[in-house]
């Protein structure tokens, strides 16, 4: 019934721990055993359908679209949709010493199980921007990869304690910077900020660089001028500012994986959806 993604999978880790599995579920159906213990972390967000979390702590916590789960290793627990019903999740699998340190240490609350984190798209996006990232192979890649968790897992757990809807405004803002004046240092000094705070700023909130996010919205409105008739590429290279049709189909192909005329050829039959980050999907 349920259909999985699997994002990530790590065979080791870094000396302190980090993402050992990130999935995505279509439609699941939560955990189906009636009792469960896990020897690892897990983080469940639901992005999709309602359903319940219960423990052995004695916990029955209602469970709704855009709250998280953080299970506990040794935890004997239960969670899913109502019965008869499915739900989509993320959920990233992790653990090592680092966070066995944050548990100790009270970082984690055990009887705050299920974390609501809205909005869902900016949850969604950090999320993604974790598990998105191309697969670390050296150690010095595994431990930037376990830093980037644990900056993930400080936001969740101070989601609810303090107001992240300036960091959201902020984010909205410099969004529709980029886009008025499609000029990264531009929209940095609209913004009263150097560029490379901007820039900084902008990655960690959106999991990309404004520069890839700029990128997106060129390709989107070249999309737009390829779906019109008689639009040739030399008119569009010269309208999003490319400096001829070459590095335009270059660019085009890097990020949608079509040519522009294999684009034009699939219209209406495959088209290219972006997200409010500039990244394909579908």
């Amino acid at each position: 019934m349920w259909e999985e993604k699997v994002y990530k999978q790590n065979l080791h880790l870094s000396p302190i721990g980090g993402i050992k599995l990130a999935c995505f579920l279509n439609k699941g159906v939560g955990v189906l055993t009636a009792r469960r213990t896990l020897p690892h972390f897990t983080l469940v967000y639901v992005t999709r359908g309602e359903g319940t979390y219960r423990d052995e702590n004695g916990l029955n916590l209602p469970v709704r679209a855009g709250d998280a789960i953080l299970i506990f290793p040794g935890v004997e627990h239960w969670y899913g949709p109502k019965r008869g019903e499915t739900w989509d999740e993320f959920y990233l699998v992790f653990e090592g010493p680092v966070f066995d340190m944050w548990r100790e240490g009270g970082c984690f609350d055990r009887d705050r199980p299920v974390i609501p984190l809205r909005p869902m798209d900016f949850w969604r996006d950090r999320i993604l921007s974790i598990i998105n990232q191309p697969d670390a192979h050296t150690e010095h890649e595994l431990l930037r990869e376990s830093i980037r968790l644990q900056e993930l897992l400080a936001d969740i757990t101070q989601a609810g304690e303090e107001d992240l809807g300036g960091d959201i405004a902020w984010l909205e803002r410099a969004k529709a910077a980029i886009a008025a004046t499609m000029d990264v240092r531009q929209a940095a000094r609209q913004m009263d900020q150097s560029y490379e705070a901007f820039r900084k700023r902008f990655r960690k909130l959106s999991g990309r660089s404004p520069g890839r996010y700029r990128t997106g919205l060129l390709m989107e409105r070249a999309c737009q001028m390829l779906s019109e008739p008689g639009v040739l590429l030399r008119d569009i290279s010269d309208e999003l500012g490319f400096c001829d049709e070459y590095h335009f189909s270059r660019q085009f192909s890097k990020t949608v994986g079509w040519s522009p005329s294999e684009y034009r050829s699939r219209i209406g039959r495959d088209p290219v959806q972006f997200d409010d980050l500039g990244s394909q999907s579908g």
